[in-house]
């Protein structure tokens, strides 16, 4: 199955999500109503209400990291612990011009790409959705397929369920905050250059590639955050953002004591595009 044949089709997606997004961050915000006891509903974030409705998560426990684009929490569900990624109100985003990720991306619509150009309040909440879209898309191409990424589980406007990468005890670390052997270290940089690999034959650059958005968990290697990510057959952009994903790669890795050479790496990446 390819990215494009997943029954929630893009245009199903826009017509029912494209509304305004809050920016909510503490869990004191998701779940506590401005006036005390006028609501049933057992969260104040709308998109968290929906999608505990529809009986994907039970209860937030924890917030598991924030950042501009969006804040990580951890959730409770029938099937056990789950990651909730509620993104902010694009204004407070730094990826504020994403122009160089959606070129070649088809919207099929003039008007949304018009109001997405010209800054309007609905192009804004608009490229919100379709940031949403696109990571929640990848990240099912990218499973599908068998690249190491947490499962996505179900998505609205504005927030991602997906599988949570951890224990009980606490989530995967980020391999930037860790200090390996070297051994380890070896074999993560392995990993991520195989999980690279994988994105070119999908014809896929992650477009932010680095230890910052890799997880290491039980010695295993997963990659994360891909609302940036872009396709070679549609984006003129591709090779320049390879180029920066596997300088950054190389950098972030070389905290860890592993060298490796840049133009190498690079070249036996590109080979592996479908051409």
């Amino acid at each position: 199955m390819r990215y494009d044949d997943y029954p929630d089709t893009r245009e199903k997606f826009r017509k029912n999500n494209v509304r305004k997004i809050s920016s909510k961050r503490r869990i004191s915000d998701l779940t506590e109503h401005k006036e005390k006891n006028t609501s049933l509903d057992k969260f104040a974030d709308p998109a968290l209400q929906e999608l505990f409705e529809r009986g994907f998560i039970q209860d937030v426990i924890w917030q598991l990291q924030q950042g501009k684009e969006a804040t990580v929490y951890v959730a409770t569900s029938e099937q056990g612990l789950v990651a909730v990624k509620v993104y902010a109100d694009i204004r407070a985003r730094s990826f504020k011009n994403d122009s160089l990720y959606r070129e070649g991306r088809y919207i099929g619509d003039a008007r949304i790409e018009k109001a997405i150009q010209d800054r309007t309040n609905a192009g804004i909440n608009a490229q919100l959705v379709l940031w949403v879209e696109q990571e929640f898309m990848e990240l099912h191409s990218l499973h599908h397929n068998g690249i190491a990424v947490p499962k996505p589980i179900a998505r609205n406007a504005n927030v991602i369920i997906m599988e949570f990468i951890g224990t009980e005890d606490g989530a995967a670390p980020r391999l930037s905050d860790l200090h390996l052997s070297k051994e380890d270290a070896r074999s993560a940089f392995e990993q991520a250059k195989h999980i690279l690999m994988g994105f070119a034959k999908l014809g896929r650059v992650h477009g932010d590639f680095s230890t910052f958005n890799l997880l290491w968990h039980e010695g295993k290697v997963y990659a994360i955050d891909f609302p940036q990510m872009i396709r070679f057959r549609e984006n003129p952009q591709a090779e320049i953002l390879l180029r920066r994903d596997i300088r950054g790669l190389l950098k972030t890795f070389h905290k860890l004591g592993i060298v490796a050479e840049e133009e190498a790496l690079y070249r036996e990446v590109l080979r592996q595009v479908p051409r």
